[in-house]
């Protein structure tokens, strides 16, 4: 599934990545790949344990750089993940 990031994402993709450590910065350079995506999605893509891409997630969404966008059904597990995006340069997020 490739995704385009939006404009403002990728703004703010290029102000934090290079702030971040190594394996923060792998994860989070998997979403200027693929857009929103779960941990499984990003485990995949950057080739890292899935305990080892949920503990940079937490640290990304604790940091305020990545946000819980929605949530999907995770087809291998069948159980609902939660799909994360890059806060916009404004920090801003929609509400619908």
């Amino acid at each position: 599934m490739t995704t385009k990031m939006r404009k403002e994402s990728l703004d703010a993709y290029e102000r934090i990545r290079y702030s971040l450590p190594r394996r923060e910065r792998q994860v989070y350079e998997a979403f200027a790949k693929i857009g929103p995506a779960t941990n499984r999605q990003i485990s995949i893509e950057t080739d890292l344990e899935i305990n080892q891409v949920t503990g940079r997630t937490n640290q990304l969404v604790k940091d305020g750089i990545i946000y819980g966008k929605d949530k999907v059904l995770d087809l291998i597990s069948n159980v609902p993940a939660t799909r994360w995006d890059v806060v916009p340069v404004n920090g801003q997020l929609k509400i619908l």
